[in-house]
């Protein structure tokens, strides 16, 4: 695989932009130093949780937390993504019975190919 020199120019010039960020939730006084005293425990919220904004969600310092809007205005996908997704065996059932869409075949074979690697790897372990 070959990668141009400009291509990991332009990648390390965009993460020096983001580590440059000042992003929420520094570490602690002290640094993190491997003492307990300095561990670092994640953002700090500030006050309650509050019904009009998410708080704890604007990744910037200077930014504020964004407003929560009425359902209306989130796409339709967003309230399926807790859904459950149909397991293989599931997914194997209907492709016996051969009811399965191009997306759903596709997450098919995916778990599969998932299981078939992870038994190769459990038998690479065990010899």
């Amino acid at each position: 695989m070959s990668v141009s020199i400009g291509a990991l120019q332009g990648l390390r010039s965009r993460w020096s932009a983001l580590l440059a960020l000042p992003l929420r939730a520094p570490l602690p006084p002290g640094g993190g130093g491997g003492s307990k005293k300095g561990k670092d425990k994640g953002p700090r919220v500030v006050g309650e949780l509050s019904c009009e904004v998410v708080t704890g969600c604007g990744l910037l310092k200077t930014e504020a937390d964004p407003a929560i809007k009425p359902d209306s205005e989130y796409p339709g996908w967003l309230f399926t993504l807790l859904e459950p997704r149909p397991t293989i065996k599931e997914l194997e059932k209907a492709y016996t019975e051969g009811g399965l869409t191009i997306p759903e075949l596709r997450r098919l074979w995916r778990l599969k190919n998932k299981a078939r690697i992870k038994e190769s790897n459990f038998l690479k372990a065990k010899s």
